[in-house]
């Protein structure tokens, strides 16, 4: 008797497209990323079990959540880590797209997810994201007890590592990656002093924003954005004290921020504010002038049961060298709304 295991994502998927796995192996070209928990051993040294559990069914349901609304399949738990794929059964134009789109969406579920955090007694939680691209050998492979599937590669490898040497929530991609996404994402390249030993000679990055495509109008949209879900401050000009904001998106318009609803009490239409900056590199400035044009409550929905707000924020002013770094990026859109038609 021959025990087959295969995970249930590609399973379903498999059965929705009749697709059959060849048993004997095939290479298949996958974007394949890992995320992964920062400081998690002291979690569990400080922490009882009950807590701990629950911590980690919060952190696993937004992962998997988010994986699904773009495409991707989950191939594994790992400890307090997740590996998910994007290309199987069949590689579709949008599998890298979707892979960093992911990665930034999971920070701004992190950000949501701090207030229910903190209702139990727990910080914010850092992670660290590594993604790769290329090809692997995809097939069964084990003893007859235990046939797995499973999948064997470089960029599995090196995405691996690059979660390991990521932290305060970025996401890391391998030269591939940054080769084939270019036109549509910001990138930071890592100096070799900083990167893994093993990837001393890769050209690897950091990404620090994408184009957001929305499909559902996406042809009639007038203000393309670049998601960047980097965590800031805000403040009103006359006044000192600042407020943790999330920086979600940039346009060359304004800047849209969610505030969780305690932080955002303070804040009204109309008020002038200062936006610091220093944690993006797009803006290449420390603080941004704007005015709050918009402010509406994002309702708790799924697992997050507590309310953010969506702010939007009209630039006063922007220097032309961040109106070039954002067009780079926008110019992408022709390419994203391409691969979508196909």
């Amino acid at each position: 008797m021959c025990n087959i295991y295969i995970t249930p994502d590609l399973s379903e998927r498999l059965k929705t497209q009749n697709i059959q796995i060849k048993d004997m192996g095939e290479y298949k070209k996958i974007s394949v990323m890992f995320v992964d928990i920062r400081g998690f051993s002291h979690l569990l040294a400080r922490e009882n079990a009950t807590k701990v559990h629950k911590i980690l069914d919060l952190y696993f349901r937004l992962l998997v959540s988010i994986v699904h609304r773009f495409d991707g399949i989950v191939d594994k738990f790992l400890g307090d880590g997740m590996m998910a794929v994007w290309g199987l059964p069949l590689e579709k134009k949008m599998d890298l797209y979707n892979t960093i789109r992911t990665a930034i969406e999971i920070r701004i579920g992190m950000f949501r997810l701090i207030p229910e955090l903190v209702s139990i007694g727990e910080a914010p939680l850092e992670i660290g994201i590594g993604i790769g691209t290329g090809s692997v050998l995809a097939g069964f492979m084990g003893p007859k007890s235990r046939r797995e599937f499973t999948l064997v590669g470089n960029c599995i490898n090196r995405a691996a590592r690059l979660q390991a040497a990521a932290f305060d929530n970025r996401v890391y991609i391998d030269e591939k990656s940054g080769i084939e996404s270019k036109v549509y994402t910001y990138r930071i390249k890592i100096p070799q002093s900083k990167r893994p030993k093993a990837l001393i000679d890769e050209e690897i990055s950091e990404v620090e924003g994408i184009y957001e495509l929305n499909p559902d109008f996406e042809k009639l949209r007038r203000h393309p954005r670049v998601i960047v879900a980097k965590i800031g401050s805000i403040r009103k000009i006359d006044e000192k004290r600042r407020s943790a904001a999330l920086i979600k998106s940039i346009g060359e318009g304004g800047i849209g921020i969610e505030m969780h609803e305690k932080g955002a009490e303070n804040f009204k239409i109309g008020d002038n504010i200062l936006i610091d900056c220093r944690k993006l590199k797009i803006f290449g400035i420390q603080e941004a002038r704007g005015i709050i044009v918009r402010k509406q409550e994002l309702n708790g929905t799924g697992i997050y049961r507590l309310k953010t707000l969506d702010i939007g924020v009209k630039f006063l002013e922007i220097p032309e060298e961040t109106k070039n770094r954002l067009h780079k990026v926008l110019l992408g859109r022709s390419v994203v709304q391409s691969m979508l038609s196909e």
